[in-house]
Parts: C-alpha cells; structure tokens; sequence
C-alpha cells in the first residue's frame, strides 16, 4: 500500500494542473498550469474559422462553443513539409492561438501583451513552444501570445479575384490581434499595451501590418528581427505567373486567375504542397514563392498590401509606433549551408541575381555581376564560403532592413531602436547545425535561443543564463516602457539610444555591449547602385507587368513602384556633395 501511495504521489506530480475558467466572447475556456508551477498556459485558442467557401481569403469570425473549450491542444500547425519534403504535416483547421500569462495575473492589473510572429520562409514554422517557449517571457512579467496563420499557397495565393485575393495568411495575423484586442483581457493582458514582434517572415509580417491600416490600432510597439518587406524574397513579384507554375504541376497551361483558381480549390492542401517544387537551390532564392503580394482593390475585400511598401514608407501614411529593428552579423550562414555546405571554391556570381532585377543588354548584366564579384570575392583565394555568406547577408536581410529602417527614421517621430546581434554562444542553433562551428558571431535566427526556450531542445539553461536575461530583459523593458533600458545596470551598463536616419548607431550586442554604426557604407552604395539603375520596373495598371519587351497577365493593381534604392542613394550623394562642399 506504501508503494502505491508513493507512485500515487508521482503520477499526480507530474499531471498539470487545470487553471480557474476564463470567460472569452467564443465561451469559457479552461487552460493548465505550466510543468514548473509558474505561469498559465492556454494552448490551440481558436480565433478565426476557414473552410472550403474562404479557403484562400480572410478568415470568418471564430467559432463560440457551449460548455468548457479544453485550451489543452500542445502543437498546433498548419499544413507545411516536414524534414523538407519528407511528408507533410499540419491541419487545415490551424487558426490558433496560444496565451501564456504569470500564475499572478490578475484583471483589475493589466500586464503588458507580447504576440510573436513566428518565421518560416511563409511556407512553414508554428507558434507552439516546440522552439518557441514561452518561459523566459512570462518569468519577466507579460503576457505572452503566439500565433499561427495559414502559409505556402492556401495562405498566399494571390490572383487578384474575390475568391482568392491574397494575403489569406497576413489576413488570419489582422484576425488575431483583433481576437486579442477584444479577449486579452480576461488572461491579465492589456489590450492597449500590446507589443508586435516577429523573426525573418515573422519580422516580414510585422512590417507589412505597420504599413496596413488594417491593422491600425491593434498594437503599439514593434520589434522586427532579420525580416523586411523590402526584402527580395518578401513579395511576391507576378503572382499570376506564381501561379501558373504551380498549376502546369497538376497538366494545365493557362493565365487566366478564374481558371486557374478552379484547379487550385478542387485540390487537396496535401496535394498543393506536394506539387510546390523550387526553381532555385535555396528557397529563399526562389522566384516563385508564395509570400505577400500587392493586392487588387476588390469591392467588398478588405486588402492588407495596396501599394508598394517604399511608396507608403515614404508617404509617412502608416501605423508610427516605437520599434526595434536589427539583424545579426552572419545571417546568410543557415542559407550559403544549405546551397553550398561549409566550402566554396568558385563562384559565378550571377547565380545570386534576384528576379527583381532585369538588365537591358547582356553588358549591364556582366558588368554588374562583375561589382558583386570584385566587392565580395577576394581573387585567388581558395576558400569563398564567408564571402558567400556576407553576399547572402548583405542582400537578403541587411541591406532591406537598412533601407527599411531610414525611410521610417525620416517619416517617423517615435523612438528607434537599432541593433546588430553578433554574440557566438552555446545556443547558436542555426550556426551549429550548419557546422559552421569555428566562424565567430551569429547566423539568421541564431539570436531567438536566448529569447525563447524551446521545448523540443534540452538546452542547459545554466551556460547562457546571463546573455538570456540580458535578450529577455531588454525585449521585456521595451514591451513595458518603450525604452529597452530606461535605467542601467550590471547587466544592462548601457543606455540604447534611439537612432537617427542617415546611418544611425545601432547597439552591438555580443559578450559586451557596444554601439557601432549599423551598416556597412560600401555594401550600401552597391546595392544601391545596382537596384537605381536595375530594378525590374512595373506598369501597375491591374491588368499588366511590363517586364522588357515581355508582357504578362498581371493582378496588381497599385501606382508605379518607385525603386526603394534610389531613396537611400540619393540620401548618400547628398551627404558626400555637403562634405564636398
């Protein structure tokens, strides 16, 4: 009888305890107590509803229940690959949420909301605690939510039609705020403290949402994280020839969006993924993701993208809130691995050109690949991999993110925060995997395991105990006062300044905290010459992209973009003419 009563004891210690009833406007949910005793967790909220009817559009509000919705559902996803494309999976019912909230919380003291967007390349990733434990959040003192949204094709088929508008999954993101706004209350938050946050397609995310007056109002700081809506891989650049692609998978030739959507919705969503195939080595390359478009102004359709992002930048006609926005050192280190290993021998530059760039002769196209050749490639060495990952970098995340964080510097009154992430320690996931092991600072996403303690991953918490707290308590502090350190200390012995358009200062964190200024002049100037002159350009009249003599059905329907790269040039020229002079 001893020994039962002692397995008895056990077996009760390790089931988690049910938390008290929370009334939401769906009905009362009934969430669980952490294993460790110190937070609340309410897992697979649902906050929007899709079917067949919605499948590639907004979704409809979410569904009310009677009785006790257990919020016990640990790993929610939607549908996506797994292990690349080993198999498949995710449920198409995956508009779902997850709240932590300390044991503490109470309702008549509001506590400061956290929502995380998570990354992905916008065709897969999760918001459960598989990476992305909550813990570290909770234990400093606000709520926590973290949310998935539909990706891949049923999240953003863009073909400028009723029934397939674009942006399904930044429009399940507007849905989520939305049930946050009029329910974080009951968990202790406070909907009018909410604080946006998102890594790579996460930080995408968050970007397009600070230009959309969908969704205005719904938060009040951002973070961005190695993510730009400027990025070459965040937009969709034709998403009807996007679309044509996928559907010649399945036998069919046609541009016609109607057409084509009657292919696309008799399909199953195991059966689109599976026919999604890249037409480059690296999918962060690939000319044909489906990520945000330009949307079409369609009656009755509540658009999130109308226009190209650098017109409403410049405009000033966004949400202006105080943000962070950085990136880390060595972001192209998890993509050159999965191109090219951990050796380079030789190099043609001209695999690197992205399809927002089009060249008139065969000349300019040489002659550019031939800058990027002479800036990144030392000649007659024998080792280019770091050269591979600092053209990776420069491209895909730091030059958008620079060109980003000027034009909201120039437009915006609020605080700005910016800072380089170039710490190398024991939680470099991204950067170990990659068996990168003796390069120093960090890769893309290496930065959210001193954020985030994943579930999936028995870290030894004691070995980056300090850098933890120093990641968590800066995010922390700018969800609650919108500073990142409104006073110093021991472990936080530098005030972050806010910064400046025009090459500000951006904090360098890594063992010591330093400031540094955040971009490299010279990798500015080519770029920016390259896409001044180069930018694919586009006659946005909704029914055409011109593309040199090539004309294609197009479905955007926005004024001329005007190259995003000319801006921050033209910034450069005049400052170097007001030296000269």
């Amino acid at each position: 009888m001893k020994w039962v009563a002692l397995v008895s004891l056990i077996l009760a210690s390790m089931v988690q305890q049910p938390t008290p009833l929370v009334r939401t406007r769906g009905g009362l949910l009934r969430g669980r107590v952490s294993h460790n005793g110190r937070f609340h967790e309410y897992l697979g909220i649902p906050y929007g509803t899709v079917n067949e009817e919605n499948r590639f559009q907004a979704p409809l509000p979410p569904p009310k229940w009677e009785g006790v919705f257990e919020a016990f559902n640990t790993n929610t996803r939607c549908p996506q690959t797994i292990l690349g494309s080993v198999g498949i999976i995710g449920q198409p019912d995956c508009l779902k949420l997850n709240i932590y909230t300390p044991i503490h919380a109470r309702t008549d003291k509001l506590l400061p909301v956290m929502v995380y967007i998570h990354g992905g390349c916008f065709f897969e990733g999760t918001g459960s605690s598989f990476l992305y434990g909550a813990d570290y959040f909770v234990e400093h003192g606000v709520v926590f939510v973290a949310i998935n949204y539909r990706l891949n094709v049923e999240g953003f088929l863009c073909l400028g039609i009723k029934e397939a508008p674009g942006n399904a999954g930044l429009k399940d993101q507007v849905a989520a705020l939305r049930w946050i706004r009029d329910n974080i209350r009951a968990f202790g938050g406070n909907p009018d403290s909410v604080t946006l946050f998102g890594e790579s397609a996460g930080a995408v995310s968050s970007s397009f949402l600070v230009l959309s007056p969908a969704a205005s109002g719904l938060f009040h700081r951002v973070i961005l994280q190695s993510g730009s809506s400027l990025a070459p891989w965040a937009l969709q650049h034709d998403p009807i020839r996007t679309a044509q692609v996928l559907v010649k998978q399945f036998g069919y030739d046609t541009k016609d969006p109607y057409e084509m959507y009657d292919i696309l919705s008799n399909k199953t969503v195991n059966e689109l993924i599976r026919a999604k195939a890249f037409d480059n080595k690296n999918y962060i390359t690939s000319d044909w993701l489906f990520v945000p478009c330009i949307e079409k102004d369609l009656p009755g359709v509540e658009a999130i993208v109308t226009e190209y992002p650098t017109a409403i930048l410049e405009s000033g006609n966004y949400t202006k809130v105080p943000m962070i926005i950085g990136f880390n050192d060595n972001e192209g280190i998890y993509f050159v691995a999965k191109d090219y290993g951990t050796s380079l021998k030789s190099i043609d530059p001209k695999e690197n050109l992205m399809p927002d760039l089009e060249f008139p002769t065969e000349s300019d196209m040489n002659n550019t690949v031939e800058n990027i050749r002479s800036h990144y490639f030392t000649p007659e060495k024998d080792e280019l991999i770091q050269d591979m990952v600092d053209l990776y970098s420069d491209l895909h995340f730091k030059y958008p993110s620079v060109v980003e964080s000027d034009l909201y510097a120039k437009t915006s009154d609020k605080p700005i925060y910016f800072y380089l992430f170039k710490y190398g320690g024991y939680r470099n996931m991204a950067k170990i995997i990659s068996r990168f092991y003796a390069t120093g600072g960090a890769s893309h996403a290496d930065e959210l395991f001193y954020l985030f303690k994943p579930h999936s991953i028995p870290f030894p918490h004691h070995l980056e105990r300090r850098m933890i707290k120093r990641m968590v308590t800066l995010w922390t502090n700018f969800a609650k006062y919108s500073d990142p350190t409104p006073r110093t200390s021991p472990l936080l012995p530098l005030r972050w300044r806010p910064g400046h358009a025009g090459n500000p200062a951006a904090l360098v964190i890594d063992s010591q905290l330093s400031t540094a200024r955040l971009w490299d002049h010279t990798a500015v100037e080519l770029w920016n010459h390259t896409y001044t002159k180069y930018r694919r350009k586009r006659h946005m009249n909704g029914a055409n992209v011109e593309m040199g003599q090539m004309r294609r059905r197009g479905n955007c329907d926005s004024r001329d973009a005007v190259a995003l790269e000319q801006y921050v040039y033209f910034i450069i020229e005049k400052k170097r003419n007001n030296n000269k002079s």
